[in-house]
C-alpha cells in the first residue's frame, strides 16, 4: 500500500519529478538534468527549445542533449556561467549563405541590425525574437537573410532556424533539433501526440493616437483571441516601448486589455515601435505597432 501511495504521489507530482536538479518529460520519456536544466528553464523552456528528444550523450570532452528545436552542449572546461551553450547545429548542417555584399549593408534603418561577425542582418519581428531570447549569446548570429520556404518567411541563426507564423503573428522555432538528431543517428524520440498543433493566439493592437508629442498621454488597446476569433480571457499581455519599463496587463472576459502611459522624450519625427507579447500559459503570440512623434 505504501508503494502504491508513493507511486500515486509521483504521478501527481507531474513533470517536476525525480529529485533536485532534474525534470522528467513524460511526453517524450526523457529527463533533463543540471546543468542543462537551468539553461533550459532560464531561456524559455518547452516553448523555446521544445521537448527533450534524446538523453544527455557524452561526446568527450562535451555532453550534448537534443530538443525538438535545438541542441545543448556542456563544456566542462568552460567557466560555470558559460558551460552550457546552444550547439551551432545550423552551421554544422551547412545551412548558412554567403555574407551580403557591402553595398547592400543597410545603414541607419530602424528595427534592423547588421551583424558583421557573419555579414548578415536581422530585423523586424526576427530581431525582436532574437533579442528577447538572448541574441548572439544564446541563439548565435544570423547566417542567412530572411527567405521564403514552404510559403513562410524563414531565417537561420547559428543554433536555430525560425519562421514567421502569420496565423499566430509570431516568430516560432522550427524542428531543427530533430533534423540534426536524425542525421547524427541519435534516435530522437518524438511521439506523434506532441506534434499535434495547438490552436494559436492572435493579437490586434489599437493605438489611439497614431501621432502625438512627447509627454502626451497615449492609450493602447490590445485584443487577444484564438484562431477562430474567440476571446482569450486572462491572457497575460506585456507591452515594451524603447526607453520605458515594460507594462504588464491582463485581458478581461472579452479578450481586451487597455493601458495608458505618458510618452517619453523622443526626437520630433521619431517612429516609436511598441512590441506586444500575449500568453495564456500554453500559447504565446507577439506582434508590433508604432506611433509617430510630432512635432
Amino acid at each position: 500500500m505504501l508503494g502504491a501511495m508513493l507511486l500515486v504521489l509521483g504521478v501527481l507530482g507531474g513533470r517536476h519529478a525525480q529529485g533536485t536538479g532534474e525534470r522528467f518529460f513524460p511526453e517524450t520519456g526523457h529527463t533533463v538534468r543540471e546543468p542543462f536544466l537551468g539553461f533550459f528553464e532560464a531561456y524559455g523552456g518547452v516553448n523555446f527549445f521544445g521537448y527533450p528528444i534524446t538523453p544527455a550523450i557524452p561526446e568527450p570532452p562535451y555532453d550534448i542533449q537534443c530538443f525538438q528545436y535545438a541542441c545543448l552542449r556542456r563544456d566542462p572546461l568552460a567557466p560555470p556561467d558559460q558551460a552550457v551553450q546552444l550547439l551551432p547545429i545550423a552551421e554544422a548542417l551547412g545551412l548558412g549563405t554567403p555574407p551580403i555584399p557591402p553595398q547592400r549593408i543597410p545603414l541607419g534603418r530602424p528595427f534592423r541590425r547588421y551583424i558583421p561577425e557573419t555579414g548578415h542582418t536581422v530585423s523586424g519581428m526576427f530581431l525582436a525574437f532574437w533579442l528577447r531570447h538572448g541574441g548572439a549569446k544564446v541563439i548565435g548570429h544570423p547566417i542567412t537573410e530572411p527567405f521564403i520556404e514552404n510559403g513562410r518567411i524563414v531565417q537561420v541563426f547559428q543554433g536555430m532556424k525560425v519562421e514567421w507564423d502569420p496565423a499566430a503573428q509570431a516568430v516560432r522555432p522550427m524542428n531543427l533539433g530533430e533534423s540534426y538528431a536524425q542525421i547524427r543517428g541519435l534516435n530522437p524520440r518524438v511521439p506523434a501526440r506532441i506534434l499535434q498543433t495547438l490552436s494559436v493566439l492572435r493579437i490586434q493592437i489599437a493605438v489611439h493616437r497614431p501621432v502625438l508629442a512627447s509627454g502626451d498621454l497615449q492609450t493602447i488597446t490590445v485584443f487577444v483571441t484564438d484562431e477562430t476569433g474567440q476571446p482569450a480571457p486572462r491572457a497575460r499581455v506585456r507591452i515594451r516601448i524603447p526607453g520605458q519599463d515594460p507594462w504588464l496587463l491582463e485581458t478581461d472576459e472579452t479578450g481586451k486589455a487597455v493601458g495608458n502611459f505618458i510618452v517619453g522624450s523622443f526626437p520630433s519625427g521619431s517612429l516609436v515601435e511598441l512590441h506586444v507579447t500575449a500568453s495564456d500559459g500554453l500559447r504565446q503570440a507577439e506582434t508590433f505597432s508604432s506611433f509617430r512623434i510630432w512635432p
